[in-house]
């Protein structure tokens, strides 16, 4: 019985856990990481139709009438940073595909138009980012912040930027690019 007791005593003492700090802790973070990015979706062709002129004989005929002729186009575009967009034309004017001013040809007329595109709700407020055939680039790379939005992107012949000379007949185009970069 002594060496039960002797052995129960013994095992009594080897499992008493040990007496440490009353607590511990240890704290650490969770990261992750969301790349930056803009994105386009769903930009497409605006087509202003056909221009109308002064078909009246007489020194105003041919030039173009004080209607003028705008429309606009919808994408998205979503960044989620700060951002910036410009509108690079590549001729920065409408040029006719149809025909170019010929030798034969009297002298007022043009086989190009001037025009103006804007991104319309880029920014919150009044000023946006566009072109004009006769100002140039206007309010180009201006920072913005994150942004997910329908952007209305809208193009105009006027009067007004196209009393130089009279349009030839033709089909008139130019290509546009629009590029937004975070920053």
């Amino acid at each position: 019985m002594k060496k039960l007791f002797a052995l129960a005593a013994m095992s009594a003492m080897l499992s008493t856990p040990a007496f440490a700090a009353d607590s511990d802790s240890e704290s650490f973070d969770i990261n992750a990481n969301v790349a930056e990015t803009c994105t386009m979706e769903g930009i497409s062709d605006i087509e202003l139709g056909t221009l109308s002129i002064n078909t009246t004989a007489g020194s105003n005929a041919l030039f173009l009438n004080g209607a003028s002729a705008d429309n606009a186009g919808e994408f998205w575009l979503s960044c989620n940073d700060t951002n910036r967009m410009s509108i690079v034309p590549t001729l920065g004017k409408l040029k006719n595909q149809s025909r170019t001013l010929q030798s034969g040809d009297d002298a007022g007329f043009k086989d190009t138009i001037n025009y103006s595109v804007a991104a319309l709700n880029y920014r919150n407020g009044f000023l946006q980012p566009s072109y004009n055939s006769l100002l140039g680039p206007l309010l180009q790379n201006q920072s913005r912040g994150a942004i997910h939005r329908k952007i209305d992107m809208g193009a105009a012949v006027t009067l007004l930027g196209n009393l130089d000379a009279r349009p030839l007949a033709g089909v008139y185009k130019d290509t546009v690019t629009v590029t937004v970069t975070t920053i």
